[in-house]
């Protein structure tokens, strides 16, 4: 099996273009996968309950539309955002989701499917990948704020599981992050994946904090696009 990732991932995203989820899936797909949607694994723990599930998929669904909105490959970890129009069963469905993979010699051993509710957009680039570090830095150093100054844009735009309530521009975002960092106590931040592909980059990061009398642990995705060095888009699974 080749472990081009790249490649891999662009047949698979071809696959599901071209009504072949399942040829895509026996050949792309590794018999200890494990599947996430929305952070839920149930009943998609290994190939054969997963392959029941894309199945009832196919089997359900008919679609119309599934465009490629984002992809990013960075070694042994991918993702692409995608937008899917399609009909399951008596209803007609649009939406867009981020799909994250995990790859082990050719093969996709992980993959966490998060929908999403925000439009896609494009901009330039530029020294994103060390300002990015820098910014993950800033959070384990508790400098969230000194970073978020320098890396984000005025226009910028975060959103929490796919709402912008109150995140729309650089101040009301800072006045969200003067809030966090007067209430939490950060005991660890670690990343645990880092993927950089141009002007749209992820990281997956384990979170253990105190906020306010709650001590909270957990696992979260960031996707950011930037605009000339500065993050204009972010959001948070």
């Amino acid at each position: 099996m080749s472990s081009n990732n790249k490649s891999n991932l662009e047949a698979i995203i071809k696959g599901i273009q071209t009504n072949k989820i399942l040829e895509v899936f026996d050949k792309y797909y590794h018999d200890q996968i494990v599947m996430y949607e929305n952070g839920d694994s149930t009943n998609r723990v290994g190939k054969a309950a997963n392959r029941k599930a894309e199945e009832s998929f196919v089997n359900n669904a008919t679609i119309h539309e599934a465009k490629v909105l984002k992809t990013i490959v960075d070694g042994d970890n991918t993702a692409y955002e995608m937008f899917m129009d399609f009909t399951y069963g008596e209803h007609r469905i649009k939406k867009s989701q981020w799909a994250f993979q995990q790859w082990s010699n050719g093969l996709i051993i992980k993959e966490e499917f998060v929908e999403i509710k925000t439009p896609p957009t494009s901009e330039p680039s530029s020294n994103i990948k060390s300002n990015l570090e820098s910014i993950i830095k800033g959070i384990q150093d508790n400098k969230i704020l000194e970073v978020f100054d320098k890396f984000y844009h005025e226009d910028v735009i975060m959103y929490e599981k796919g709402d912008s309530t109150n995140r729309v521009g650089k101040a009301a975002n800072r006045k969200a992050e003067e809030s966090f960092v007067k209430n939490a106590t950060i005991h660890e931040a670690k990343l645990l994946k880092l993927l950089v592909d141009g002007n749209n980059t992820a990281y997956e990061m384990f979170m253990d904090f105190t906020y306010g009398e709650h001590r909270i642990k957990k696992n979260q995705w960031a996707v950011q696009q930037w605009s000339n060095g500065l993050i204009i888009k972010e959001e948070f699974y």
